[in-house]
């Protein structure tokens, strides 16, 4: 009798775990299914809480996506990302937001800081990709001029290359003038004056942030806001109509002076139908939000 009841209560202790534990599971599924945040790591999205409350630490290289912009704050609280000690440390974590949260247009028009946050990886993200190709070419080139010469792959890489930024001559000077990055306080203050910081419906709708059209009336759709990034600084690298911009910037190269945004602004006038207009006011927002801190040697993505 005595093992009987025994075994009876282990079963009603068991079942009261079991049912205990699934009422558990099933308000954790809830409480996640309420909240928008998502990373999404190699192109898969797991979900989760809010960053926040999970105490969330984000891997390098992290793709991801918010509901809000408070929700978007807390990204960057938790992993201590402020612009304040980007241009001090030149610390910028790998965070890459896949678009901009709709509430992004009820930010005051003076406040571009979460905008900024938000691109700033993603520019330094394409710059650092580009110069990982132009280290390469200026590898081949140190070759060249030894006597020694380019392996087959080398050469076909090379063709690909010139297919891509749409350079008629495979030689690698003149390659390096297309391959080359763009400073970050331009990219910042045209994504801030073509989207109103964020704001406009292009951006939060197309992810589109530097005013690619389609057609002489569609605005240019991306999948994410990275693509955006990429497709701009391509675009400066090998259409026709930016062919001054890339010549003055070879030229500082060859001075050995640092991409000047301001400097390089100037060379945009075909950029817009505002021409001169558009440049100067390019230069004024460099100059009056302090962009051009961004494009100090210091200031990398985390390793």
């Amino acid at each position: 009798m005595l093992k009987q009841s025994k075994t009876q209560i282990s079963l009603v202790v068991t079942l009261g775990l079991m049912i205990i534990g699934q009422m558990g599971f099933s308000l954790y599924k809830s409480y996640s299914s309420r909240s928008s945040f998502q990373i999404m790591p190699k192109k898969k999205i797991a979900r989760a809480g809010s960053a926040k409350s999970f105490g969330l630490t984000l891997s390098e290289d992290t793709h991801f996506c918010v509901s809000s912009v408070r929700e978007l704050d807390q990204v960057f609280d938790n992993c201590d990302y402020t612009l304040t000690k980007t241009k001090t440390k030149g610390e910028v974590p790998r965070l890459y937001l896949a678009k901009l949260p709709k509430d992004m247009k009820r930010k005051k028009k003076s406040s571009n800081f979460t905008f900024i946050q938000v691109l700033l990886p993603h520019i330094l993200k394409v710059n650092e990709q580009i110069l990982s190709d132009r280290n390469r070419l200026l590898e081949m080139q140190k070759r060249q001029k030894g006597g020694h010469t380019l392996r087959p792959s080398e050469k076909i890489w090379i063709m690909k290359l010139a297919s891509e930024y749409r350079c008629k001559s495979t030689k690698i000077e003149s390659l390096l003038k297309h391959v080359d990055i763009i400073p970050p306080s331009l990219a910042l203050a045209q994504g801030i004056l073509e989207t109103g910081g964020g704001r406009s419906p292009a951006a939060l709708t197309k992810n589109s942030t530097f005013g690619h059209m389609a057609t002489k009336t569609k605005v240019a759709k991306f999948e994410s806001l990275h693509a955006s990034v990429k497709a701009y600084a391509l675009n400066l690298n090998r259409h026709s109509a930016y062919a001054h911009f890339r010549k003055t910037r070879a030229s500082l190269r060859t001075q050995n002076q640092k991409l000047c945004g301001i400097k390089l602004a100037s060379c945009l006038l075909k950029y817009s139908e505002r021409g001169t207009a558009y440049t100067r006011d390019l230069q004024d927002l460099i100059r009056k939000r302090g962009l051009g801190g961004y494009d100090e040697q210091h200031v990398r993505l985390k390793p």
